[in-house]
C-alpha cells in the first residue's frame, strides 16, 4: 500500500500526484515549486500522525479465544473520506501553520494506492509488563500486512490503560494507520527536513534561539534548528546505522565529524587534524547534518534534503546516491530534491540496476 498526495493549485504547482513510498525525488528547475512541496508533505505528515481515524469499517472476529482485528478496503475508504473532509476544512490553517503565510490551494487530499488488494489483521493479546516495578497489564498488539492475501510486512504495539474493548478497537486502529503513514506504529515518529542553507543555519543555529535573529521561518527550518540545538550523540547505536555512518566517512567525508559539547569539529584522516566546522570546506558543511542525523539519540526514520548535491563534484554525488540508496536499505524513507542531472541520472542507473537484479532474482527461481 502506498499512500499519494493530491495537490491542486499549490504555488506554482498545477497539479502533482505523489506518491510517498520509501524513496521520492524531485529533479527540476529552480523556483519550480520543489522546496514548498518537501515543506507541505512534511508538514501534513506532522499533522496526521495523531489523526483520530474512524473505527467504522473495521472487523472484530473471536476464534477460540484469539480476538482478531482487521482493517481493509471497507475501513480504508472511510479513512480517506475522514482525513480528506479534514483537510478540505483545514487547510488554510495547515499551510499557515507551515508556512507562517496564506499560500493559495486550491486542493489537498490523500488516496490509498492498493487499497483493493491490502489488508492488515491485528491480533490483540495480554501482556504484563515485569520490567518496571510496579507492575501493569498491558495489551500486546501485532499486526500483519496482506497484499493479494500475501504477508508481506509485520509489526509489533503495546498499549496501556486501554480500558475496555472499544479502546482495543480505537487503538489498533491508530497502529494501522500510522503504518500506513510512516511505516512504523510509533507513535512519534522521526523526521527531518535538511534545508538547502543548511550551511549557514548550522553556523548561525544558535543566534535564533537567543533572540539576535529576526523574522519568521517555516515549520520545518524550524524544527532543523531545534534538532541542532538538542542534538546528542548516541554511544549505542545500532549496526546499521554505525555500518551507514561508516560508509559516509570512508567515501564522502574522508574523515570523521565529532561533537564535543555544544561544538562540532572534523577531523580529516588524510591529515589526522582536527578543526572547528566554520573553518571546514563546504562539503563537510553540506555532509554533516547527515551524519547527525544518523547518529543521534533522536532516531530519524523521515530525512527530507533539500538541493542535495550541494558542493559536491560529480563524482561524490554519485557516492551520495549510493548512500541515500543504502539509507533506504536500512529502512529510512528519504525524499531529496536536486537540480543536478548527474545526481538524476545516477539514482536512475541504481533504481534500474535494482530492478533488473530483482527479475533475474524471478528469473532464477521460476527456472527452479
Amino acid at each position: 500500500m502506498v499512500l499519494h498526495l493530491i495537490i491542486r493549485n499549490f504555488g506554482r504547482v498545477e497539479f502533482a500526484d505523489i506518491a510517498l513510498d520509501n524513496f521520492v525525488v524531485f529533479a527540476g528547475n529552480n523556483n519550480s515549486g520543489k522546496t514548498m512541496v518537501m515543506q507541505l508533505i512534511y508538514g501534513l505528515r506532522k499533522e496526521l500522525r495523531n489523526f483520530l481515524v474512524p473505527v467504522t469499517g473495521v472487523k472484530q472476529t473471536d476464534m477460540n479465544g484469539q480476538y482478531l482485528i482487521r482493517c481493509d478496503q471497507e475501513w480504508f475508504q472511510k479513512v480517506e473520506l475522514e482525513i480528506n473532509k479534514f483537510l478540505e476544512q483545514d487547510k488554510e490553517r495547515i499551510i499557515d501553520n507551515i508556512f507562517g503565510v496564506p499560500i493559495s490551494v486550491e486542493e489537498i487530499r490523500i488516496v490509498l494506492e492498493g487499497k483493493q488488494s491490502t489488508y492488515f489483521v491485528s491480533s490483540v493479546s495480554g501482556y504484563r509488563n515485569e520490567d518496571i516495578k510496579v507492575q501493569k497489564d498491558q495489551i500486546h498488539i501485532d499486526v500483519l500486512q496482506y497484499e493479494s492475501a500475501e504477508n508481506v510486512a509485520s509489526f509489533e504495539s503495546r498499549i496501556s490503560d486501554f480500558g475496555q474493548l472499544e479502546g482495543v478497537v480505537k487503538e489498533v486502529s491508530q497502529t494501522v494507520w500510522r503504518i500506513i503513514l510512516c511505516g512504523k506504529t510509533d507513535q512519534e515518529i522521526g523526521q527531518l527536513f535538511l534545508p538547502a542553507s543548511r550551511s549557514g543555519l548550522q553556523l548561525l543555529y544558535k543566534h535564533y534561539f537567543v533572540g539576535e535573529t529576526e523574522g519568521n521561518l517555516v515549520l520545518p527550518i524550524k524544527d532543523f534548528l531545534r534538532f541542532l540545538q538538542l542534538y546528542t550523540e548516541d554511544k549505542l547505536l545500532k549496526e546499521t546505522r554505525k555500518d551507514l555512518l561508516e560508509f559516509g566517512e570512508k567515501y564522502l567525508l574522508h574523515g570523521k565529524v565529532v561533537q564535543i559539547g555544544d561544538e562540532t569539529f572534523y577531523n580529516d584522516k588524510t591529515v589526522n587534524k582536527m578543526v572547528q566546522l566554520h573553518v571546514a570546506s563546504s562539503m563537510i558543511h553540506e555532509l554533516t547534518p547527515f551524519v547527525k542525523v544518523l547518529s543521534a539519540t533522536q532516531q530519524i526514520d523521515w530525512l527530507y534534503c533539500d538541493e542535495v548535491e550541494n558542493s559536491l563534484h560529480p563524482l561524490l554525488q554519485r557516492e551520495m546516491a549510493r548512500w541515500l540508496i543504502r539509507m533506504v536499505n536500512a529502512g529510512m524513507h528519504i525524499i531529496v530534491s536536486s537540480h543536478s542531472d548527474t545526481m538524476a541520472s545516477r539514482l536512475n542507473n541504481l533504481f534500474m540496476l535494482t530492478h533488473i537484479k530483482q527479475k533475474e532474482s524471478i528469473m532464477k527461481c521460476c527456472q527452479n
